[in-house]
């Protein structure tokens, strides 16, 4: 159960990681390549939450938070969540939950040195082990789709609303109506903005939160430039998503939504 704070709450987040896509379809793409398409993603994420006025969680590779730590100080200190999202995003390995969480620590600290991680999301949405994030202090993980993504997952048997195991919050994204369908990043591309507002209330209804994520890559320019890139993902990218989220966004608000990191709302799940 969720301890009531708020009617409708809305978690956003982005897993920010080096732009790796071309990697899955074969192409090779440098690490210095793949992190400049993701911050040009993220100074315009970060300017429509700020238009918005909404805070946001932001799952951070360890590769982005090196190359990049002026950019992961700043959501930081814009109000925004910053969790972990692993260390190089298409090579995942063991040593992943200690090494990343001493990255984004070590770059957050440098300006706000109180700072700790709590949260983690997997690359990829892989399996993770549990038992690990509790010895590293971590409160949640959101690294669960209760969808069926062929050829990536089946997670059809985890449940859509928040919860504990192995002495971590789990913190599903949402999905809509028994047959869940997805409500992730790529819905927003394929979908009209109408119909995916309407899946999004009617998972708020049933479930009383709903969580997203997307990635910076996708509010970049610099996606059209990549023939790797299948059409589809292509699709509402660069500004127009921008303006697609935004939408999404002030809709949201306009219903009386609270916008809260999932950090925030982890720590209001009941362990009962």
């Amino acid at each position: 159960m969720i301890k009531s704070k708020h009617k409708h709450s809305v978690l956003i987040s982005f897993d920010v990681e080096e732009f790796d896509l071309p990697r899955e379809h074969g192409v090779e793409i440098s690490l210095e390549e793949g992190i400049k398409v993701s911050k040009s993603g993220v100074e315009r994420i970060l300017e429509l939450l700020e238009r918005c006025g909404i805070r946001a969680t932001f799952f951070v590779t360890g590769n982005f938070a090196s190359s990049a730590p002026e950019l992961v100080c700043r959501m930081v200190r814009e109000g925004h969540e910053v969790g972990c999202h692993g260390v190089d995003h298409f090579n995942p390995a063991e040593t992943d939950v200690v090494e990343s969480k001493r990255i984004i620590e070590d770059v957050v600290r440098r300006e706000f040195p109180k700072f700790k991680v709590d949260g983690w999301r997997q690359p990829r949405m892989f399996k993770i082990d549990y038992g690990e994030l509790l010895r590293q202090g971590f409160l949640y993980d959101s690294s669960v789709n209760p969808a069926l993504i062929p050829g990536r997952y089946n997670h059809l048997d985890v449940p859509r609303k928040p919860f504990w195991k192995a002495g971590i919050v789990e913190v599903p994204v949402s999905v809509a109506t028994v047959l869940r369908l997805p409500l992730f990043w790529l819905a927003l591309h394929l979908y009209p903005v109408y119909v995916y507002l309407g899946l999004v209330k009617m998972d708020l209804r049933e479930t009383g939160y709903f969580a997203t994520y997307f990635h910076p890559w996708e509010f970049s320019d610099e996606l059209m430039k990549y023939g790797a890139v299948p059409a589809y993902i292509k699709r509402n990218s660069g500004m127009k998503m921008v303006a697609r989220l935004e939408k999404v966004i002030l809709a949201l608000k306009k219903q009386g939504c609270e916008f809260e990191t999932y950090g925030e709302f982890a720590r209001r799940v009941d362990k009962k």
